[in-house]
């Protein structure tokens, strides 16, 4: 019994050793992705649940050993009182019906209490169930707890979806009607260089016809000069 006692403690060991390495791990990972806060906040859980633990382990090896010391005190007892009612084999009489009377009513209160024992182990062991079941309920609100953190955040992760898919799609109608607009300048400018091109034929034209003009106006004054000398010489020649 005192080997397997210190088996389960060896076990217990081990346990905690297992639960420290993988609440260091969980810290150095949380660390990396949450940050400081969540560590301390993880690690002070963690040491709460081994702590639970290790009042759950010590409650079940006090009541061990107190049934173990418990049992142990019977047996002696019992052991004790069959060997000062021992009588010799050839008694006889009364005494001896007593006796073994008394022998038997012994191994009754014995078998009584062995019931007894078997009835507080079995209230023990309820009990440790009770506490198992406590445990994995704790286990089980801090997995829904952090199962409602995992939900804040992918419906933050979707809020950002959405937000960055609004930022994509008006940028998209954005692009579109920058695209228009561009088709209707580019259109714009080819009308304004065939405006500018036929702007460009009408001053031609202008140019031209104000030469032709300026040739006229030339030769008008010309045949002006040239009437004014006729006159002239005309008036001269009618005085003479």
């Amino acid at each position: 019994m005192a080997s397997d006692l210190e088996s389960r403690v060896a076990s217990l060991e081990r346990r905690l050793e297992d639960v420290a390495g993988a609440g260091a791990g969980a810290g150095a990972e949380d660390s990396g992705l949450i940050g400081a806060r969540k560590t301390g906040a993880s690690d002070a859980q963690m040491l709460k649940k081994v702590s639970t633990r290790l009042q759950d382990f010590e409650a079940q090896i006090t009541a061990q050993l107190s049934n173990m010391q418990s049992d142990f005190d019977k047996k002696l007892s019992h052991v004790s009182r069959g060997a000062s009612s021992m009588k010799p084999l050839d008694a006889a009489g009364p005494s001896a019906g007593l006796d073994t009377m008394a022998e038997d009513l012994d191994q009754l209160k014995y078998d009584v209490g062995e019931l007894k024992d078997l009835l507080s182990n079995n209230k023990g062991e309820v009990n440790h169930i009770r506490r198992i079941v406590l445990a994995c309920e704790r286990d089980m609100e801090d997995f829904t707890a952090a199962m409602d953190a995992v939900n804040v955040d992918l419906d933050e992760m979707r809020a950002r979806v959405d937000a960055t898919h609004s930022i994509i799609t008006s940028r998209q109608r954005v692009e579109a009607t920058m695209t228009a607009e561009i088709s209707t300048m580019r259109l714009d400018i080819g009308d304004i260089q065939e405006a500018l091109k036929n702007h460009d034929s009408w001053m031609e034209d202008v140019s031209n016809t104000l030469q032709q003009m300026q040739e006229k106006e030339e030769n008008l004054t010309e045949d002006i000069i040239n009437l004014k000398n006729e006159m002239n010489t005309k008036l001269d020649t009618k005085v003479d």
